[in-house]
């Protein structure tokens, strides 16, 4: 009797302990009960993609006529599969971010308008097919300015590559392409809101710079074009990111997310000092294409001009 009763008074005492040490930690905050997460965040972007190619239609150091003017660009528009992965630490306060898309139009066109010698002409231009990935890693510290807010100032490396392709199979899979890389600083901002909401906000300045390869001969629409000097060009992006979104926590892993992406860049080349020697053709991409006129010599100059891509998406995110 007396050995019952010890082992039911012991087995009283060590279920009011373990009833006081799950009390204690439900009371404590989450991020004090783990001491890193890792998630994985998958979004349905929308974005329209404002190419380099477009916004260089109407630059006067462009132009080879005096009027040049376009219609806004149509069948620029991809629906994306962007993902993003990041671990944080709560205990030594910063977190390890990685992210990846690429999008790519094959039939962007626009209406374009020349004022030439002959008088006023009015085409539809299609643009070459392209497509822009961009590689994101950033390292963050964690400062919470209070309670509901969390700041992550960091940087990191971003890796923008774009890609321009043949108009004809005879051109093979690119006639340009850029591989660029370098530094960004970015800040990230998530200010908890009440059930259980929450507004995100990031922003990043980046500046990337690498090799252009370049194909020969470029085949054009009514032009076979040939370049000189092409060697040592490179090209540069520089501009910000911008994203923003509402995050709804259904379940203590899981988030949904509806937001808003923006990307600026300026592009230009680095090092240009091609010279194009073209000629008018005729049939081209039928089985007798011909080649007439005769050879004419062109000193391009390139600026700089925007290539951008924004849009709206849906996501969801797991963290385990």
């Amino acid at each position: 009797m007396k050995q019952n009763l010890i082992y039911i008074l012991l087995v009283f005492f060590t279920s009011m302990l373990f009833a006081e040490e799950t009390v204690t930690i439900e009371n404590e905050p989450k991020e004090k009960r783990n001491h890193s997460r890792t998630s994985l965040l998958l979004k349905r972007q929308t974005y329209q993609y404002l190419p380099y190619e477009y916004t260089a239609l109407t630059d006067k150091n462009e132009a080879i006529v005096p009027t040049r003017s376009s219609s806004a660009l149509k069948e620029n528009g991809k629906v994306l599969i962007p993902f993003v992965f990041n671990y944080e630490n709560l205990t030594k306060g910063f977190k390890l971010e990685l992210s990846y898309f690429e999008i790519e139009i094959v039939n962007a066109n626009t209406l374009l308008y020349q004022q030439t010698a002959l008088g006023a002409n009015i085409s539809r231009f299609y643009l070459s097919p392209m497509a822009r990935s961009e590689f994101e890693f950033n390292v963050y510290k964690t400062f919470t300015p209070g309670l509901d807010w969390k700041l992550y100032l960091g940087g990191g490396i971003r890796n923008i590559n774009r890609y321009q392709y043949g108009n004809y199979l005879g051109q093979g899979t690119f006639k340009e392409y850029f591989f660029t890389y370098g530094p960004q600083v970015s800040l990230q901002s998530i200010y908890q809101l009440p059930f259980d909401l929450a507004f995100h906000l990031t922003m990043d300045l980046f500046y990337t710079q690498g090799t252009r390869f370049f194909k020969q001969p470029n085949l054009m629409e009514d032009r076979f074009q040939y370049s000189l000097s092409t060697a040592g060009t490179e090209g540069i992006f520089r501009g910000y990111e911008l994203d923003g979104s509402l995050s709804y926590s259904f379940h203590p892993n899981m988030k949904f997310f509806v937001g808003y992406n923006l990307i600026v860049s300026k592009f230009s080349y680095y090092h240009y000092n091609e010279i194009q020697l073209s000629r008018s053709t005729e049939n081209l991409g039928s089985a007798n294409p011909t080649v007439t006129g005769a050879w004419e010599i062109n000193l391009p100059k390139k600026s700089e001009n925007f290539d951008s891509l924004r849009g709206i998406y849906v996501g969801a995110m797991v963290s385990f």
